[in-house]
């Protein structure tokens, strides 16, 4: 877990997620190593319970493509308020079309959308994609890594917050 490696490194550490199970289990790893963190149920797509510009680091531990739809666009606005103007953000994610033909069953190429019993569960885009959707969203792309695998690849993204347009001068008369 990426939030034990920064908390050893001496970093304060919070972390959000939907499940209550997954809160506990990290509660308790922490405990256990006798390091410090706040983990909270939550919903990555609202972080009204953090202040503006909080964090220097955000680590998404594969949860973006967990998102479907406007989730994603939702979550992307609410990363890039309680990132720091100086912050950085990881986002590691599934991306691409599956490699099994099951999976490929599953997938509409179109959407990018997995599905598991008529259900969407993975969005699974393919990498520019993925890339030019995080971009649009307000981020400049710094770094990237790709693990291939014979299921589907997966993503490590780097990024800043991209430098806001200058604001032109106005003079009122």
């Amino acid at each position: 877990m990426a939030s034990h490696c920064f908390a050893e490194k001496g970093f304060r550490v919070f972390g959000v997620d939907i499940s209550a199970v997954a809160v506990d289990w990290a509660r308790s790893r922490f405990a256990a190593s006798g390091l410090s963190g706040c983990f909270d149920q939550g919903d990555v797509c609202d972080l009204a319970h953090y202040p503006d510009a909080t964090f220097d680091v955000v680590f998404d531990g594969s949860c973006f493509h967990c998102l479907i739809g406007p989730q994603r666009a939702a979550c992307l606005k609410a990363l890039h308020r309680v990132l720091a103007a100086n912050g950085t953000l990881i986002i590691s994610s599934m991306c691409g079309a599956p490699k099994q033909r099951t999976d490929l069953d599953r997938y509409d190429a179109h959407s990018g959308v997995l599905m598991v019993n008529g259900h969407p569960w993975r969005t699974l885009k393919p990498l520019d994609a993925l890339i030019a959707e995080i971009a649009d969203a307000g981020f400049m792309l710094v770094g990237q890594a790709v693990n291939v695998n014979p299921w589907w690849d997966h993503a490590t993204l780097v990024y800043h917050q991209a430098p806001s347009p200058p604001v032109k001068a106005q003079a009122c008369f």
